[in-house]
């Protein structure tokens, strides 16, 4: 069954369409780099926290063998 309604679409439809399919692409993109942004912040501050863990245990282990030594001059 034909639809009478159906009309050939019109420059102006085209620009409308082209206006609101720009603004939902640019509302998933928002999305996506939104969803980036809450895995990737975590995953970089563990990635920052490595360097100061390795320069912890090094401070420790300074520490510990300083200990296992015993008093200087001893």
């Amino acid at each position: 069954m034909p639809d009478d309604n159906i009309q050939p679409a019109t420059k102006q439809d085209l620009i409308e369409l082209r206006d609101e399919l720009t603004e939902v692409m640019r509302d998933m993109q928002s999305e996506l780099l939104r969803a980036f942004h809450a895995w990737a912040r975590p995953v970089e501050i563990r990635l920052r926290a490595i360097p100061q863990i390795d320069e912890r245990l090094g401070l420790l282990e300074d520490r510990v063998s300083a200990l296992e030594r015993g008093p200087r001059g001893v």
